[in-house]
């Protein structure tokens, strides 16, 4: 019964909202999304929308005809936590208007916080499910502590600012406080140098040197991101514990390793998570939910419900009926350990 509770506690505020703003009854919306949510489970969803913009050439509408079509997606899911990119600053307003159940943090990435169409890297998490302790943003640039920092040579010649949001959520629930955070962020697609394999070598290292310094380094973390890399790809292979590109003489290992859900619960499975309404194809696979690893497979949690750092249940490539963004979202849930401060 408990449990119950909570999932009517996480729900029925975006329900009540979505039945209003898609302007249709509750019945036609999958706000369970078709699966139980326990109280102790963290669902984490990661989705490129695309900006504002269309893109004739692969069939991805104008955000006017295909806005809807996104909230129904995120109702369908119901994700804790939502890792948007993309989203330019006016548009993260427009997603907590439509789904009040959320909070956002989130800021351009320009010098210039106050810009309206500069995208983001916002996070969304349900306001009354977790309580936020600490929230920030850094630049991948030599200098990542500055707004809108960009463009070294040595960073590999960044042509726009890019960025990373993270947050630290605490959730109370019946096994005691669960404190994680969660990396939020978008890696470039060029550069100067090696159309941007530098920049995107670059990046990963400096967010993996920001994950081994959060305040709470006992604390699950999670990684959300359109990364613009496949799985074979170096930056990858550096998150999921690589340190030196497969070298055979490089033996050190990041600060902080990961896990990618998709591939875990899923191996050899080549799904793509690009989306080309014109040809109906799905391109490479390029968007990530990322969890600290070592995580312990499905069931290996204890006696006493322990699971170290976090237990994978379940990852998915959500697919619609038409390509509402050139992205395919991302979701996974995982059970948290419990009784972390």
């Amino acid at each position: 019964m408990r449990n119950e509770i909570r999932i009517w506690q996480r729900i029925a505020p975006l329900a009540a909202s979505l039945c209003l703003v898609a302007a249709t009854a509750c019945d036609e919306l999958d706000i369970f999304g078709g699966s139980e949510v326990r109280s102790d489970t963290v669902k984490l969803m990661t989705y490129n929308v695309f900006h504002d913009g269309e893109d004739p050439m692969r069939e991805i509408a104008a955000w006017s005809e295909r806005r809807e079509a996104i909230i129904e997606l995120i109702a369908a899911e119901t994700p804790d936590v939502l890792g948007l990119q993309e989203a330019e600053r006016w548009q993260v307003d427009w997603f907590v208007d439509r789904l009040p159940a959320y909070a956002a943090v989130a800021r351009g990435a320009y010098a210039d916080a106050g810009i309206d169409d500069a995208e983001t890297v916002a996070i969304l998490y349900l306001r009354d499910a977790f309580h936020l302790d600490e929230s920030g943003h850094f630049w991948y640039s030599d200098t990542p502590d500055s707004p809108g920092s960009y463009g070294s040579a040595a960073f590999g010649g960044l042509t726009r600012p890019r960025m990373a949001t993270w947050v630290r959520l605490r959730q109370e629930g019946d096994g005691g406080s669960r404190g994680f955070y969660v990396f939020n962020t978008h890696f470039t697609a060029d550069g100067t140098a090696d159309d941007g394999d530098q920049a995107r070598a670059k990046s990963a290292e400096l967010l993996v040197q920001r994950i081994a310094g959060r305040s709470h380094d006992e604390d699950a973390f999670f990684v959300l991101g359109d990364l613009n890399v496949t799985p074979d790809e170096w930056p990858l292979k550096y998150l999921l514990g690589s340190r030196c590109a497969g070298e055979a003489d490089c033996t050190t290992e990041p600060e902080a390793r990961m896990t990618d859900a998709w591939a875990s619960l899923h191996p050899g499975n080549d799904a793509g998570t690009r989306c080309n309404g014109a040809t109906g194809d799905d391109g490479p696979r390029v968007d990530y939910v990322l969890v600290w690893d070592p995580a312990p497979v499905a069931g290996s949690c204890d006696a006493g419900g322990a699971c170290t750092p976090a237990t994978l249940v379940d990852a998915k490539i959500v697919r619609g009926g038409s390509c509402s963004s050139d992205h395919r979202p991302v979701a996974a849930t995982f059970v948290l350990p419990p009784d972390q401060m």
